[in-house]
């Protein structure tokens, strides 16, 4: 393996709860119910635009997508300035660990600006050798395309990527790549999806990772 290739929410920091509060508390402000729950069992990874169009179809919403989305990413500015987003377990020491030894990139099928901003939050941005956003290519995941303009950008074939994600909608993307792809931080009602491996969290997935990519570390080393 050659390159490794990282989701960014629900993978790196805890944002599927992040992301679930605050769509719970925006759609209740027009009379809405959706637990934090169900929007992690069956919400994470979709886009907000499509988050917006299913519940202004389903609910007779008399708003459009636009505003719904802008007003979210206002709301979730807020938030990220008030609270920020905790790192989840383990992913700081792998990310410290593989930098600068292994090329590393974040795909991901969330706008560029808040990834980008997160990321310099944590002092993580400069760890990355590219970020890729899912808005930038054709078709957001599951579609395979930020996934191939990934490889084609870094130069590398799907075969010799890993790709970690929590998510259905991330781990359908990598697949429909052919990408290896390794599920952590998923819910309940992932494991029956075929990911090549399935953790946790990315402290019991740091011994896969260590082996996979176990040249390029001992070379890096030398």
């Amino acid at each position: 393996m050659q390159t490794l290739f990282f989701d960014f929410d629900g993978t790196l920091v805890d944002s599927e709860t992040f992301h679930a509060n605050n769509w719970s508390d925006y759609l209740a402000t027009y009379g809405v119910t959706l637990t934090a729950e169900d929007f992690i069992e069956y919400y994470a990874g979709v886009t907000w635009p499509k988050i917006a169009k299913h519940f202004i179809d389903s609910y007779q919403l008399n708003v459009d997508i636009v505003t719904i989305t802008t007003e979210m990413e206002a709301l979730t500015d807020t938030k990220i300035r008030q609270q920020g987003i905790p790192a989840l377990p383990g992913v700081d020491a792998v990310l410290h660990a593989f930098s600068g030894k292994v090329p590393m990139a974040v795909v991901t099928g969330a706008p560029r600006d808040y990834v980008e901003g997160v990321l310099k939050l944590h002092g993580w941005l400069d760890l990355f050798d590219q970020v890729f956003s899912g808005y930038e290519v054709a078709n957001n995941k599951p579609s395979p395309d930020v996934y191939l303009h990934a490889c084609q950008a870094m130069k590398v074939q799907p075969y010799q990527v890993v790709a970690i994600e929590d998510s259905r909608t991330g781990l359908q993307s990598a697949k429909n790549a052919d990408i290896c792809c390794l599920l952590i931080n998923g819910h309940p009602s992932l494991t029956a999806i075929n990911a090549d491996h399935s953790f946790v969290s990315m402290v019991e997935a740091k011994p896969l990772l260590d082996a996979l990519f176990k040249d390029k570390l001992s070379s890096a080393a030398a």
